[in-house]
């Protein structure tokens, strides 16, 4: 069984497939729909080499037990969703329409009911959501001649190249600490952080002084050292595309994703990532 759904201008096919569950964890499948689900045959379930319940995802397992347990306390009947491995290894989400069948003691009989294979949708949702998130105000500064961009909400102030005090064993890429009105404030050079070669101060380069996220989630100020500040740009999330998985492997899971400005392509940081792992509360 296939349900329509309205995605856009275009109609895509949620799959569908009907079962009935019992108290042992094994399932009977009504059709062959659910090997368009999940890739298993109707017959791997129905002769016990499969159980549905072990194909869920282990950090979703939690979630679909209180679904159940609630329902038992209400009408009996629940809507779930969560994901599972496929035969072929794929991440599936899956939305769940179930009852649960007492009998007249009140003990469970077997559960009946609808699942759904939802994945198009809820990453056309997913997609939604992470667009709204990147839009936004941006400061875009220069490194080494490419372009980056921070949330403008991170940013405190821009100052000019203060007195730097060199810090006796600090982490190579910490220039030191200055002292702004009064509060000593560490320096971090993003050359140095980014691996970049090393440049001199010039009349255009500044301190930008940022709000980072600590693991207690209070925050501290921290100036990074830039070659120079560009602008300040709205970015549609639209524009932003997810850093090439040849960049993603390299664990630069800082980079929120690459922002097409123009004929230009900006790298958008998450600077709490940037700077979040380092302890600089010391300095």
């Amino acid at each position: 069984m296939a349900e329509p759904t309205q995605t856009g201008s275009k109609t895509k096919k949620t799959l569908t497939a009907a079962y009935k569950g019992y108290k042992d964890g094994s399932v009977d499948f009504l059709g062959d729909q659910i090997e368009a689900v999940s890739g298993y045959s109707r017959d791997e379930f129905n002769v016990r080499k499969k159980k549905w319940q072990d194909l869920a995802l282990e950090e979703d397992r939690k979630s679909m037990k209180a679904a159940f347990v609630q329902a038992l306390k209400s009408d009996k009947t629940y809507t779930r969703e969560y994901r599972i491995r496929s035969k072929h290894g794929k991440i599936l989400w899956i939305q769940e329409w179930s009852q649960i069948i007492c009998d007249e003691a009140g003990e469970i009989e077997y559960v009946t009911g609808i699942l759904m294979n939802i994945t198009d949708q809820k990453q056309t949702e997913l997609d939604r959501l992470k667009a709204e998130e990147r839009t936004g105000k941006y400061l875009t500064f220069a490194l080494a001649g490419q372009e980056y961009g921070l949330s403008i909400m991170k940013v405190k102030e821009i100052i000019e190249i203060l007195p730097i005090t060199i810090v006796p064993q600090a982490p190579s890429f910490v220039r030191g600490v200055i002292n702004l009105r009064g509060k000593v404030i560490p320096v971090v050079d993003m050359r140095c952080k980014f691996g970049l070669e090393g440049s001199d101060c010039s009349n255009r380069s500044c301190i930008v002084v940022v709000e980072v996220a600590t693991g207690s989630g209070s925050t501290i100020p921290i100036g990074v050292t830039v070659d120079s500040v560009s602008d300040v740009v709205h970015i549609k999330g639209i524009d932003v595309e997810d850093a090439p998985s040849i960049i993603t492997d390299l664990e630069t899971d800082y980079i929120l994703g690459m922002a097409k400005i123009g004929k230009a392509v900006t790298i958008i940081l998450d600077i709490d990532r940037v700077l979040g792992s380092v302890d600089l509360t010391g300095l």
